[in-house]
């Protein structure tokens, strides 16, 4: 019984550890370039509820034809969203916020990567 309690106890001890490597992690991130001037872009936008309305409806029409487009539309779908790209780049409140979106969004990607290939586990080719 005690061998199991030392066990409990070691592991809840690296979850704890685990937990404040996270938030330090969450914090050079929330320090870092990228994510200063989202934040900065954001604010921008929010400044203007109706233009931060069409890009938030871009945005999320954009991912619904990454992931749940029907096949038959996609040519359709796909060319009336870059027809809305073009518009809302004319802006530049607009293109400054969804740059720094990338630019964070690839952070975040880098970080993930980063995480992937430190792990030993399998993941299938998709």
């Amino acid at each position: 019984m005690d061998e199991v309690k030392e066990c409990t106890r070691k592991l809840l001890e690296a979850i704890r550890e685990s937990d404040v490597e996270i938030e330090k992690l969450l914090d050079a991130v929330h320090r870092s370039d990228e994510y200063q001037e989202y934040q900065k872009q954001a604010a921008q936008l929010e400044a203007d509820p109706e233009l931060k309305a069409r890009v938030m409806r871009f945005r999320g029409d954009n991912f619904r034809l990454q992931n749940h487009s029907d096949k038959d539309e996609l040519f359709h779908i796909a060319e009336q969203l870059n027809q809305e790209s073009a518009s809302l780049r004319q802006n530049l409140k607009v293109n400054a916020y969804l740059d720094a979106e990338l630019a964070l969004c690839r952070l975040m990607q880098r970080i993930c990567r980063t995480l992937v290939d430190g792990i030993d586990i399998q993941i299938p080719d998709l």
